[in-house]
């Protein structure tokens, strides 16, 4: 690519500001944002500064969709009994979306490397890793596993993963999948600056993650491999249960494209996305979506009429997934701070505007999804922030809450001082009976 070609793309983009800041630059700073720009789909920053492709909105009149209780879900053991057949044939995968940076946190390096475990120190990914290898001792094969990391973050990842051998976890049964990024602009429709040679990209979502999984044929490997069931869930909730027989055999036996976990909202402003139906079809909205009147809107019996919280954990139909993902998920676009420079390398914070591809946006595709309430105590505990609400603490203090409690349903006196139980050890009370 020459550099007159660039520019006049760059131009076409609406970027001629980069092609006269590429001559400000000397030597490998130069080539480096050259490369960058070349390998950039300049066409879709094209679109971006347009607005083209981004999600719709205007929603409407969100309706609340009908769910299965947790109560109604206790009392039926035939999902469970068809979810663990799956296991057995090895008809189940798991995505694991892992690609973001810990930043709320404070954390350096990938949020699944942090340590978590209340007594040993167990990071994130240690656990999740644990949970499905007693999966395979349980049912059979060890499941089929993809890791989704991001530019930033996929050596690191893949680095912890080998300096603790996988955890155990089979090298032949595990993949690592790096997802795209997408260029964030100014109110003026610019791209902005992370450095002098170098353009500001982030990860492009959750939808990205999932679609990278298609593009890299992981997919395409587990379907030869018998897969029917992809179970995709985030790094950041270390409470959840990741391989459930009862969420899969729901999906199995209801002939439906996508199941999903929700709890229960606690209060109008609880920041989760909400399981609705807009316009009859199924729908994740984002909190920031719903109007205040219609997220503090009551049911006779006092409750919220949306309260539908989404946990970020979906099953897939691997044949729905392939189909749709390829299709591409429509852009979302929001107005954030972002760290960036100006044309002479001085650092400085402003507002953009970030893009993402979100998961959800295939739930209007699905001809039906099965949505299930799970207890927030038993299912939903995520560490998104360093201190308060969805911290490190508040996030042990429900692990050891659940382990105390398999404890005490078992009649098995726990053990003095900070308690933490290996998932290799137990994923319930009754593993503790026969440990």
């Amino acid at each position: 690519m020459t550099g007159r070609s660039l520019r006049e793309r760059l131009e076409a983009a609406g970027q001629s500001w980069l092609g006269a800041h590429l001559q400000t630059l000397d030597g490998e700073a130069r080539t480096r944002l050259e490369r960058q720009l070349s390998a950039l789909d300049l066409e879709l920053v094209r679109r971006l500064t347009r607005a083209e492709g981004l999600a719709a909105g205007g929603l409407g009149a969100p309706d609340p969709h009908p769910y299965v209780s947790a109560e109604d879900r206790a009392a039926d053991a035939e999902a469970a009994a068809r979810g663990m057949d799956e296991f057995r044939g090895g008809r189940v995968a798991f995505a694991l979306l892992a690609g973001g940076q810990a930043s709320r946190l404070r954390w350096d390096g990938p949020k699944g490397s942090f340590p978590i475990g209340p007594a040993t120190g167990r990071s994130l990914f240690q656990i999740f890793v644990e949970r499905l290898r007693r999966c395979g001792r349980r049912y059979g094969p060890d499941p089929l596993f993809a890791v989704t990391t991001s530019v930033d973050t996929d050596a690191q990842i893949r680095t912890f993963f080998e300096e603790h051998e996988r955890f155990g976890f089979p090298r032949a049964r595990l993949r690592f999948s790096c997802q795209g990024t997408l260029p964030a602009l100014d109110d003026e429709g610019r791209l902005l600056l992370a450095a002098p040679d170098r353009v500001f990209v982030n990860p492009d979502g959750h939808g990205g993650a999932v679609a990278a999984l298609e593009r890299d044929g992981t997919f395409e490997c587990w379907e030869r491999e018998g897969v029917k069931t992809v179970v995709t869930f985030q790094v950041d909730n270390p409470l959840l249960p990741v391989a459930d027989p009862d969420f899969v055999g729901r999906l199995v036996a209801g002939r439906a494209d996508i199941a999903t976990k929700i709890v229960l909202k606690q209060n109008p402003a609880e920041k989760v996305g909400l399981v609705t139906l807009v316009e009859g079809r199924p729908r994740i909205v984002e909190y920031s979506e719903i109007p205040e009147a219609a997220a503090a809107a009551l049911d006779a019996d006092g409750s919220l009429a949306l309260r539908l919280g989404s946990i970020a954990v979906h099953a897939f139909r691997l044949g729905f997934l392939r189909g749709h993902v390829t299709e591409g998920l429509p852009l979302h676009r929001a107005r954030k701070e972002i760290p960036t420079v100006d044309a002479q390398g001085n650092e400085l914070r402003r507002l953009g505007l970030k893009h993402e591809r979100f998961i959800f946006d295939l739930f209007p595709q699905a001809r039906s999804v099965q949505v299930i309430e799970v207890l927030r105590e038993r299912e939903f505990a995520p560490v998104k922030n360093a201190e308060g609400p969805e911290s490190p603490a508040t996030a042990r203090a429900a692990l050891e809450g659940e382990y105390r409690r398999w404890y005490a349903e078992a009649g098995v006196p726990a053990p003095d001082g900070t308690l933490e139980v290996s998932p290799l050890q137990a994923e319930g009370p009754e593993d503790l009976l026969h440990s």
